[in-house]
């Protein structure tokens, strides 16, 4: 989670994230969701913050094949060649399905 004041990286201690650089503190509760991946190769813990809104363009005309729901955030990347279109991914605002379109 980045700190909302300065733009630095926050570290969980407790229930809330401190920053280092300025100090502003936030719940957790608040924060949003996270998730804890720990690599055993090197003992380094890695933390993953998946916030509840998405910060990715909305396509409205875009309808999820699994639920139908009009609606999913996508994300465009350079999957093949520099000459070849980007592929675009899909997530349903509704269920969170992913899916992609070439």
């Amino acid at each position: 989670m980045f700190c909302e004041k300065c733009g630095s990286l926050m570290s969980p201690v407790g229930d809330k994230y401190i920053c280092g650089t300025c100090g502003h503190e936030v719940s957790k509760k608040s924060a949003g969701k996270t998730e804890k991946i720990v690599n055993k190769g090197n003992g380094k813990e890695v933390i993953m913050i998946k916030e509840e809104k998405s910060a990715e363009p909305l396509d409205s005309d875009a309808v999820c094949p699994k639920c139908h729901h009009s609606g999913a955030y996508y994300l465009l990347k350079q999957t093949r060649s520099a000459d070849e279109p980007e592929t675009k991914f899909y997530t349903c605002e509704s269920c969170g399905y992913r899916w992609r379109e070439y």
